[in-house]
């Protein structure tokens, strides 16, 4: 691994010095007055916990809807923030001049020019299974931007053990040695507890969802057994902050009936999205956090961001059963890990905490404990080890050379094929060819036909044989 020797802001003298980094995410950052989504929170938290670390580490966020307020100058972005244009990401760097550049997943890697310092990507979940839910035509060319954004990436980090798992093969494929390669977790992480406002007195029978609609979620069985159970004991209420995505619709629209229909029952409250900070007072205000999604892969992978902050809140979580996060709800008792499949277990469970058979004083305890274990100044180590000592993966060079002449020799193939097309199209342009392909249909009669007009040809010859081979 071939260290950094010296960049100019080394030459900083009579102080020690912070080293620069510049955090870069294409989702909004949970600032003041803003909301934000789990890619946010995520990039934050990075940042957060970097400058727990001390460094001088920059959040750069691309424009969104959310962003008015900032872009407008009616509030102030810190100094350690920044907004950039998505097609302008060289321009933010260039005025960063960071000694190390992470980015907040792959998908923006292909905006990011030619870097001279060390780049690290956070690969916090299964994004390429997003794109394929949230309906994406082009999953092979995904597919292989992702490699070509790992091929770029000198170091990586995910968000839980499962995805570790599930980016081996990725990796192994841009051409890392997974013998030589770590690959650290660092889960999702929340703020210190001294950050989170004060828990106040809370609703009975209170139940709260929140998070961006995405179409990898399905939420819809849970909520309507809930819901039941509400109604037949005529208590409970169910609070709901959701939306649509800021940059793009990631629900394929798929949940705009399941929001119709709670929007139209009487014991759910329809929210809407709310800025982060007001995110966390609200849900101090309730009792128990309801997120139960049905299984898919995406979901198997998922270490989810929500749920962490349900139980930062205090939030005991109806949860599911077979994520990585389960186990740790389970060890810690602060919620239910129940399968979503498992209708009479979901019945059960929310009828007892309706008829007040659960400890929610003591659960909330633990979820509090147990997210403290998960802030962002402690889970941070492996990406504050390598901005502290940033490198050059070995054998990158050699690796992107290869891929490069393997991309020319599919280029030249693809080129070659296109002129043998162009070629058929030619040649299928000519007269004889039309009239061949007129005639195809006729080739049997056409057959009998030249048979027939044979006969006498064959007779003639026949004769002649004969009378070649009489004796004179």
């Amino acid at each position: 691994m071939n260290n950094i020797s010296r960049h100019p802001h080394d030459e900083i003298s009579g102080e020690d010095h912070k080293r620069r980094v510049l955090v870069i995410t294409p989702e909004p950052l949970p600032l003041p007055g803003q909301a934000t989504s789990g890619a946010g929170l995520r990039a934050w938290g990075l940042t957060m916990g970097l400058r727990a670390r001390g460094f001088d580490a920059i959040a750069a966020s691309c424009r969104t809807a959310f962003s008015e307020k900032y872009l407008s100058g009616e509030c102030p972005l810190p100094s350690y923030v920044r907004m950039f244009q998505r097609d302008r990401a060289g321009e933010l760097i260039r005025e960063v001049d960071p000694e190390v550049v992470i980015l907040q997943h792959w998908g923006m890697a292909h905006e990011i020019p030619d870097l001279s310092v060390p780049l690290a990507i956070d690969l916090a979940g299964p994004h390429l299974l997003e794109r394929l839910y949230w309906g994406t035509s082009e999953f092979f060319r995904d597919a292989e931007a992702k490699l070509a954004a790992l091929r770029r990436a000198d170091f990586v980090v995910c968000s839980g053990e499962y995805q570790r798992h599930y980016f081996y093969a990725w990796l192994a494929l841009a051409g890392f040695d997974l013998r030589k390669t770590d690959v650290p977790v660092i889960p999702f992480s929340v703020p210190p507890p001294n950050v989170f406002p004060s828990t106040t007195e809370r609703e009975p029978h209170s139940f709260v969802f929140g998070g961006l609609l995405l179409a990898w979620q399905d939420p819809s069985r849970g909520f309507r057994i809930l819901l039941e159970e509400m109604d037949r004991q005529q208590k409970g209420v169910l609070h709901i902050f959701t939306g649509a995505h800021p940059v793009l619709d990631a629900s394929d629209s798929h949940l705009a009936p399941l929001v119709q229909e709670l929007r139209a029952h009487p014991r759910v409250r329809f929210h809407g999205i709310v800025p982060f900070d007001e995110l966390l007072r609200e849900y101090t205000k309730y009792e128990v956090a309801f997120d139960l999604m049905m299984r898919n892969p995406e979901r198997e992978l998922a270490f989810t961001t929500r749920t962490i902050v349900y139980l930062a809140c205090g939030l005991p979580v109806v949860y599911n059963d077979y994520s990585e996060i389960s186990q740790l709800i389970k060890n810690h008792e602060c919620g239910w890990c129940i399968s979503p499949d498992d209708g009479s277990t979901i019945r059960e469970v929310c009828r007892r905490i309706l008829a007040n058979d659960y400890p929610l004083s003591a659960m909330s305890k633990k979820a509090k404990e147990l997210a403290e274990q998960l802030s962002w100044d402690k889970t941070i180590t492996p990406l504050a080890e390598f901005c502290a000592h940033p490198f050059f993966r070995q054998n990158k060079q050699q690796s992107t050379l290869r891929t490069e002449a393997l991309d020319r020799e599919v280029d030249e193939l693809r080129r070659r094929c296109a002129e043998l097309e162009a070629e058929l199209r030619t040649l299928n342009s000519k007269w004889i060819v039309r009239l061949a392909r007129k005639l195809k249909p006729l080739r049997w009669l056409l057959a009998g036909l030249t048979w027939l007009a044979m006969l006498p040809v064959s007779f003639y010859i026949r004769r002649c044989l004969e009378s070649t081979s009489r004796p004179r």
